[in-house]
C-alpha cells in the first residue's frame, strides 16, 4: 500500500527530555486521528461529525502506524496510507467540491491542512466545520502546560505541515465561536446527481451557482430522488455554512416538485437576509417575517407562496 511518512514533533512537556508520559501519548494521537477523522470526512460528506459507525472507506483513511520513537527524542514517527488506496470512489466524483484532494495525499495531509486554515482569520472555510475545530482543540488535553507545541513535519515534501501552540489554539478556539449556526432554508433549482453516491446531489439554480445537498439519513432514502432526477425541484433542509458565510451545502429533510410559485426560493441561503429585489412593501415585509419551520407537518401541499406569507401576517 502507498503510505506517507510524518513526524509528529513535541516540545514544552514536563516530562524529562526525551521521556513522554503514556497518557499524552496517548492523547495527542488521539486528537490527531480525530482531527485527520473530521476533516476527511468534511471533504466527502460536507460535515465533519456524523451519527453512527464510521464507514469502512474512513476506517482504512485512519489506519495509521506509529513507529519506532526515536530515541531521546519525543518525535513520533507516523506512516499514513494515501487515499486513493482508501477512499478512491468517494474522492473521485470533482462535481461536489471545487477543490479536490490529491489521490496521493492522506488523512493526516487535510488535518494539516484544516489547523492551517483555521488559524487564519480571512480563510473561508472550505477545509474545517465545528466539528474539525473541536477536533483540534483536542490537543490542548494531554498536559496542564501552555507551554506544549506541535511540530507535524511530512518527510517527503513540504506539503502537509503545521505547527500548534497555545496562541494558535486559542485563535482557533475564536474561529469556533464565530461559526454561522445552521438554518433552515427552502432552496429551488434543478436536480443533478452524484453518481457514486445516490444520496448525494446538487441544485443548479437558474444564475448558473450550485448548492450541493445530501439526504437526511434517518428520515429520506433514495428512492424519494429517483422520480426528480433531472428536473426542477424544491428542497427544504438545514443549510450548513462555511466560516466565511457562504452555504457549504443543505441537509435535505423534503423534496417535492417545482412548483410555479417557487421562484422566491431560487436563491442561494445567506446568513444574512437578502436584499429585496423588485418586492413591493408588503412583499418585503411579508418576506422578512416568513419563517419556513411554519410549513413543518403541511409540506408538500399545493398553496401558492402568497398563500403561505399572507397566513404569516
Amino acid at each position: 500500500m502507498n503510505t506517507r511518512r510524518y513526524q509528529l514533533r513535541l516540545s514544552g512537556l514536563r516530562e524529562n527530555k526525551g521521556g513522554i508520559k503514556v497518557a499524552t501519548l496517548q492523547c495527542s494521537l488521539d486528537a490527531l486521528v480525530k482531527t485527520a477523522e473530521c476533516a476527511t470526512r468534511l471533504m466527502v460528506t460536507g460535515e465533519g461529525s456524523r451519527r453512527g459507525p464510521k464507514p469502512r472507506w474512513l476506517n482504512a483513511a485512519l489506519d495509521f502506524t506509529l513507529n519506532e520513537e526515536k530515541l531521546g527524542s519525543t518525535t513520533l514517527e507516523i506512516e499514513a496510507p494515501q487515499l486513493g488506496e482508501t477512499a478512491y470512489a468517494q474522492y473521485a466524483q470533482k462535481k461536489f467540491w471545487a477543490e479536490q484532494p490529491s489521490m496521493q495525499d492522506t488523512a493526516v495531509d487535510l488535518a494539516a491542512l484544516s489547523i492551517q486554515e483555521a488559524q487564519k482569520t480571512t480563510s473561508s472555510g472550505d477545509h474545517f466545520d465545528r466539528a474539525v475545530l473541536s477536533a483540534i482543540l483536542r490537543f490542548r488535553q494531554p498536559t496542564g502546560s501552555t507551554k506544549i507545541c506541535y511540530h507535524l513535519i511530512p518527510q517527503e515534501s513540504a506539503y502537509g505541515k503545521f505547527t500548534l501552540d497555545e496562541s494558535v489554539c486559542n485563535r482557533i478556539e475564536e474561529r469556533l465561536k464565530s461559526l454561522p449556526p445552521p438554518r433552515v432554508f427552502i432552496i429551488s433549482g434543478w436536480l443533478e446527481e452524484i453518481k457514486h453516491d445516490s444520496s448525494r446531489f446538487f441544485l443548479e439554480l437558474g444564475d448558473g451557482r450550485k448548492m450541493f445537498g445530501r439526504l437526511q439519513s434517518d428520515q429520506l432514502n433514495v428512492e424519494v430522488l429517483r422520480p426528480l432526477w433531472g428536473k426542477r425541484t424544491t428542497v427544504q433542509g438545514m443549510v450548513h455554512f462555511k466560516a466565511n458565510g457562504q452555504p457549504r451545502l443543505i441537509e435535505a429533510h423534503r423534496l417535492r416538485p417545482y412548483q410555479d410559485r417557487d421562484t422566491v426560493f431560487e436563491e442561494l441561503p445567506s446568513t444574512e437576509m437578502p436584499r429585496s429585489r423588485g418586492l413591493t412593501p408588503k412583499q418585503e415585509k411579508q418576506a422578512r417575517s416568513f419563517n419556513v419551520l411554519s410549513l413543518c407537518g403541511t409540506w408538500p401541499g399545493n398553496e401558492p407562496v402568497e398563500e403561505l406569507l399572507a397566513q404569516l401576517d
